[in-house]
């Protein structure tokens, strides 16, 4: 197995068919970008996601943590939704949040928890129904 079909079982594993198809066509256009995308495949997925000593879940931690910290709500929950594949609870995220706080202020949070009410909302994790999501903290 190649480097490349490693890292994409691993994008597969965690982010599903769709996504694996689309990092791989991506990697393999000769596009702008798609070197970019093959590094993203060949390092980030084969080489460090794969490394021992962390697993998938913990990796998904810290690959949130990196995400608040730098205020990327839409990676964050690109994270989020693979650390719910790797086996996070919505608790553990929740965690993950409240952790950061001191560290990263209150408008890093308010983003990442708007970020986090898409997820939970696009996958039907509301647990009222009535919840409409958060837009921040106000």
């Amino acid at each position: 197995m190649t480097t490349r079909e490693a890292g994409i079982n691993v994008v597969r594993e965690m982010m599903g068919d769709q996504a694996a198809a689309k990092l791989s066509a991506s990697a393999d256009s000769n596009t702008f970008g798609a070197a970019i995308a093959g590094y993203a495949v060949d390092q980030v997925f084969a080489d460090i996601w794969t490394r021992p000593g962390l697993d998938r879940r913990s990796r998904s931690l810290v690959s949130m943590s990196v995400m608040i910290a730098m205020r990327q709500p839409h990676e964050f929950a690109i994270h989020m939704g693979t650390g719910l594949n790797n086996g996070l609870t919505l608790k553990e995220i929740e965690e993950v949040l409240i952790q950061a706080l001191p560290y990263v202020g209150y408008p890093a949070i308010a983003t990442a928890l708007t970020a986090a009410a898409e997820v939970i909302k696009d996958r039907g994790l509301d647990a009222d129904k009535k919840y409409a999501g958060h837009r921040g903290l106000l």
